[in-house]
């Protein structure tokens, strides 16, 4: 018998070694260091601070980025910025309710007169021929009509009636799994040609554009291009107009991290309100206004400027440069064991009533990342 509670005692023994040994090697694990606001991290195609991973999420743009094409019917919507699926009026068949369905399908391609119907209409809208392309969905009960701009409307049978509805534009969105919220607004660029869609709630721009064969849509970067860089006193322009800058430029040039070198070159306007800023494949305008001179980027340089927030700001390469939300560290297995084990002593303290502030571990504060 006391063999046995002798051999007990020297397991037990040892396995309180092993288990206090074990865990001083868990508790010098790495710090884990606490989340912080994102840093800038700029990708191009590998990233020049680390290489992009498969949760990270893009955040800014220098370019619009194309996310797909539609038809052309879809100008129908943007002709009077309605993307449901909209009722615009109905028509009576009169005589034609009792056609054949393939006689009905002939007359609304060659006979009937959409222009005059369109424009006797509620709907707001016009055609722009007499004689639009009718395309024949199902026979007798669905047809599309087709302007000669590509503006495309949906007609339908009820009864004795037709229905005209305009095309579902929010539905292709969704359909290339792009959300839009109730909270649009709608602006046109040059019209028939360009349109711009803002999504309030989702706080993001869309830009759609005719090329003639269809119409493509390129998702805006979220937080635009920064031209405006920094203003100075009107005073450095004496300095700008005997072809030198003055130290109040200098440093705040540098405080953008634009460092200006003996080869930086000053070109002034004819007019002498601006000046051209050559460094290299930078290039900057210093326009004088009222009473600041405006220091602005220009978008034909290789490296643009986002200004996101006051810790997340940075230059971008122009081309295919990328602002991307780190994820979360992701923790090693000992570094888990870790914060669970600390976890695990914080609440046994708490049971036996022991402070946690006389006795806090020096790292203890990065345990929460």
């Amino acid at each position: 018998m006391k063999t046995i509670v002798k051999s007990l005692s020297i397991v037990l023994f040892i396995a309180i070694v092993i288990g206090f040994l074990f865990s001083i090697y868990i508790l010098n694990a790495p710090p884990i260091n606490q989340t912080k606001p994102p840093t800038l991290q700029v990708h191009t195609r590998a990233a020049i601070r680390g290489r992009p991973t498969v949760n990270s999420k893009p955040l800014a743009h220098t370019k619009s980025q194309e996310l797909f094409e539609l038809d052309r019917r879809y100008i129908s919507n943007l002709s009077i910025g309605i993307f449901s699926k909209e009722l615009l009026f109905n028509l009576a068949l009169g005589q034609r309710a009792k056609y054949t369905d393939a006689l009905l399908d002939k007359e609304l391609k060659t006979v009937f007169n959409w222009q005059k119907m369109f424009d006797e209409s509620l709907g707001g809208i016009k055609l722009k021929t007499r004689t639009p392309d009718v395309k024949v969905l199902i026979s007798g009960n669905d047809w599309l009509v087709i302007d000669n701009n590509g503006a495309g409307y949906s007609v339908q049978r009820k009864g004795n009636e037709l229905e005209v509805y305009l095309p579902n534009f929010i539905d292709v969105f969704q359909a290339n799994n792009v959300s839009l919220s109730n909270d649009l607004d709608f602006s046109v660029v040059k019209a028939g040609k360009e349109w711009l869609l803002t999504d309030n709630e989702f706080q993001q721009n869309y830009e759609i554009k005719n090329t003639g064969k269809k119409l493509d849509i390129l998702q805006q970067s979220k937080y635009p291009v920064e031209q405006l860089l920094f203003q100075v006193d009107l005073a450095s322009a004496t300095k700008l107009s005997e072809g030198t800058f003055s130290s109040e430029l200098y440093q705040a040039f540098e405080k953008k991290k634009i460092p200006l070198t003996n080869k930086t070159k000053l070109i002034a306007a004819e007019d002498g309100m601006s000046w051209e800023v050559i460094e290299g494949p930078q290039r900057y305008t210093i326009q004088k206004d009222d009473s600041w001179l405006s220091v602005h980027v220009n978008l034909e340089s290789d490296w643009l400027y986002i200004n996101v927030a006051d810790r997340l700001m940075g230059w971008i390469p122009s081309k295919s440069g990328t602002i991307l939300f780190p994820p979360d560290p992701i923790l090693s297995s000992r570094q888990q064991l870790k914060v669970k084990l600390v976890e695990f002593v914080d609440r046994l303290k708490a049971a036996f009533g022991v402070s946690k502030q006389s006795d806090k571990p020096q790292d203890s504060e990065e345990l929460t990342g």
